[in-house]
């Protein structure tokens, strides 16, 4: 029988590590990349026939490595900080622990900060003076002994007084600014800041010229003649004050209409 042995394709390399054994495999100096399924493959020797297979898969442990540990050196009193620890080797991933002045920090809901054992943040809320201190922190998981990275030094500092004018004068700039909007929607609100009407023209109003009367010819005689158009046969005219209602005849066209006082 042959045992035909199939490693990762993501396994590193393993010359002068791997030895085969009849149906055993052995690495030596095992390494991260190692992880990942293998495959054997059991085949007669002679008609190269398969007779069966076998898959086992293979996780690599890796106990804590020193974490990185992110401590700034200083903060201005009153800011929220946050302290951050990584260890990106162990396997299975760590869970982490703080400590400040070689006591761990255990929070609970009376403390000013909290704790997050898997991501590994350590947050402070209003930092006080009493939040100065080495700080550190631990990595650990169940292939072996916890790791810390070194004791870091945070101070808290006191806002210089050119700063502490720029924040007063900040503050009071924008309170001021939202008095100012308070106040105009106050009084758009009652009306007072409402735009007063045009008020009319003091133009006299002048009505246009009545019509003009109507064409008179005063003949030689003392005649008075109207110019009417040819308005047809048989229409009556009403004359006040100088005529009374009377017939009239029409002239041929183009000539004017003679009315005389009765």
């Amino acid at each position: 029988l042959l045992c035909h042995f199939y490693f990762p394709s993501s396994s590193g390399s393993y010359a002068g590590r791997a030895q085969i054994e009849g149906a055993t495999l052995t690495i030596h100096s095992v390494t991260l990349k190692d992880s990942g399924e293998y495959r054997c493959e059991v085949t007669a020797s002679e008609d190269h026939v398969s007779l069966g297979e076998a898959t086992v898969t293979l996780s690599v442990l890796v106990p804590p490595h020193v974490p990185s540990c992110d401590v700034p050196s200083s903060v201005f009193i009153g800011a929220d900080l946050e302290l951050l620890c990584k260890d990106k080797l162990s396997v299975p991933p760590a869970t982490y622990s703080w400590y400040k002045d070689n006591k761990p920090l255990k929070a609970t809901g009376d403390t000013p900060y909290s704790v997050d054992t898997k991501k590994g943040t350590l947050k402070l809320q209003s930092v006080s003076k009493a939040d100065s201190g080495m700080y550190r922190c631990e990595s650990s998981n169940s292939v072996g002994a916890p790791k810390s990275c070194v004791a870091q030094q945070l101070k808290v500092l006191d806002y210089p007084l050119n700063m502490t004018i720029l924040v007063a004068g900040a503050s009071g700039f924008v309170a001021l600014v939202l008095i100012c909007c308070i106040c105009i929607c106050v009084c758009r609100r009652r009306g007072c800041c409402k735009k007063s009407k045009k008020t009319k023209s003091n133009k006299p109003f002048n009505p246009p010229p009545p019509p003009p009367p109507p064409f008179r010819n005063v003949s030689d005689q003392g005649s008075v003649f109207w110019g009417l158009p040819d308005l047809g046969s048989g229409l009556k005219c009403r004359l006040k004050k100088l005529f009374r209602v009377c017939p009239f005849a029409l002239f041929s066209s183009g000539t004017t209409n003679r009315l005389s006082p009765s």
